[in-house]
């Protein structure tokens, strides 16, 4: 089978052996830099920094924002013993790297999983007393059982188009698809119309039962990142540094800032959304075909709206999707 992981890296295999030959792909797995800049202090970035620090390799870690975390951002109430997922709510049952750091730096688990009220063309239904129709289930799981035989060429064309259209295509219709808009909407941030099919099927056909919507740390998710930051050395993390440009044309890479401060180092990781690093001037500029892969990856749109009651007086896993504007 052909997970998105391997999709992904199969797709690139001629563009990563037009860059990288046999010879220098043996020397750069090899080579141990002294000095990495890392760019970014969201979990790739610090979980790298703490790896490399293990390894005796000095990290300078340079983060644009006055927090680290990245897009995990635990909120705390003042004066309540509560935290709010600003950012990343969940950490699912195959997240095996996120646990295994758990594991390392002794962050209790909680278990996170909701159970979903559906309130559709004014009529409320519980949770476990709402379903598809029998039909669409029946379909839907043959499309799930298909899938592991789908070749990367099959899933590469189910790629060029979108979730809806695909749905529909295969018999999905009426209430059906509506309650798989509204569902899967959220997953996704967009409307499944936006939604490239491969992208979706994939997500619902590897995923957990639970779609990864499973774990949360206890005292928020945020705790993961200052138990790396503390064990990377808070001394070496640079809050507040906005990177403008990266020149890797001599032996060593130079990393200046807006404020403008210089760093160097052997090498650099950026662990960057795609679109922080078009704002940065690369010298030498990046690939074409690196550059086109960043314009053309889309961003989605989630919004959360946190609002602070006296008393609890929904159940602790409640959940719901409704027609209704929110």
């Amino acid at each position: 089978m052909t997970s998105r992981r391997s999709f992904l890296e199969e797709s690139a295999v001629i563009v990563a052996g037009s860059i990288l030959t046999a010879q220098n792909a043996n020397a750069f797995f090899t080579y141990k830099p002294k000095h990495v800049i890392i760019l970014g202090a969201g979990f790739a970035g610090l979980a790298a920094a703490n790896a490399l620090v293990k390894k005796g390799i000095k990290v300078t870690v340079l983060e644009a924002r006055n927090r680290i975390g990245g897009r995990v951002f635990s909120h705390k109430i003042p004066g309540e013993e509560l935290v709010v997922e600003l950012g990343a709510e969940w950490v699912g049952n195959s997240h095996t790297r996120i646990h295994e750091l758990c594991k390392e730096f002794d962050l209790e688990l909680l278990n996170n999983q909701f159970e979903t009220h559906l309130l559709y063309k004014g009529q409320y239904a519980p949770k476990n007393k709402w379903s598809y129709s029998d039909d669409w289930n029946t379909k839907w799981k043959a499309i799930i059982g298909k899938y592991e035989q789908m070749t990367l060429r099959q899933k590469k064309q189910l790629d060029s188009y979108d979730w809806w259209r695909y749905l529909v295509n295969n018999g999905c219709e009426g209430r059906d698809l509506d309650i798989r808009e509204l569902l899967d909407s959220t997953d996704f941030g967009e409307s499944i119309r936006h939604v490239s099919a491969f992208a979706a099927l994939a997500e619902y056909a590897e995923s957990s039962e639970k779609n990864e919507m499973d774990l949360k740390i206890k005292g928020g998710n945020g705790m993961l990142a200052e138990k790396l930051a503390d064990a990377v050395g808070r001394d070496h993390i640079f809050k507040g540094h906005v990177v403008s440009r990266v020149d890797q044309r001599s032996r060593q890479v130079i990393v200046t800032c807006i404020n403008g401060q210089s760093f160097t180092a052997d090498t650099v990781i950026c662990t960057l959304p795609t679109f922080s690093v078009q704002k940065i001037e690369w010298l030498p500029g990046l690939p074409e075909e690196k550059l086109a892969a960043i314009k053309s990856l889309q961003y989605a749109r989630i919004n959360k709206h946190p609002i602070l009651f006296k008393e609890r007086f929904w159940p602790e896993d409640f959940d719901m999707i409704t027609d209704l504007p929110a």
